[in-house]
């Protein structure tokens, strides 16, 4: 079940919504001129999400994934070459 509030709104019932996100483990979206902006979620879903997002092997899982790229020592240099060739760009502050 999930609810929606706005940003106003939110700030004004936190404590609220808090109760319903950790008692009623709802799912509470936080909008800002009618768009979702954020949502809140029970901490124990937020982990489980976020075990589910992680590859088990890490990178040894991507091992290979270029394999099927054709020419990929050519498409290397060619980065090469175009980052030499180009100018340093100055970055205002």
């Amino acid at each position: 079940m999930s609810d929606f509030y706005s940003i106003t709104t939110a700030k004004a019932k936190l404590s609220s919504i808090m109760s319903e996100v950790e008692h009623q483990q709802k799912k509470v979206f936080i909008t800002k001129k009618g768009k979702n902006i954020a949502v809140i979620v029970p901490f124990e879903e937020f982990v489980r999400q976020q075990k589910d997002a992680q590859p088990e092997n890490g990178l040894i899982s991507a091992q290979g994934a270029l394999a099927d790229l054709e020419d990929l020592d050519r498409f290397v240099e060619d980065i090469y070459k175009a980052r030499e060739e180009t100018f340093e760009r100055t970055v205002k502050v």
